[in-house]
């Protein structure tokens, strides 16, 4: 998934507020500015999202920005 293909997941899966979605809309962007392949974004993205609004592992491997 792409960044809005996944934040469109978790708007319709996750019920989360408003600034719990742009704070995970800018950690996206941080890592897509900061991971340059798939390993690097996952890593980045399990260690900044695993445990806040539910996540699984498998929901944050299928995320490719």
């Amino acid at each position: 998934m792409n960044k809005s293909e996944f934040l469109l997941y978790i708007e319709e899966n996750f019920n989360i507020t408003g600034e719990s979605y742009r704070l995970i809309s800018n950690i996206l962007d941080f890592v897509s500015n900061n991971a340059t392949n798939e390993n690097e974004q996952y890593n980045m993205l399990y260690n900044l999202l695993d445990g806040t609004i539910g996540l699984s592992d498998m929901e944050l491997r299928k995320v490719y920005l």
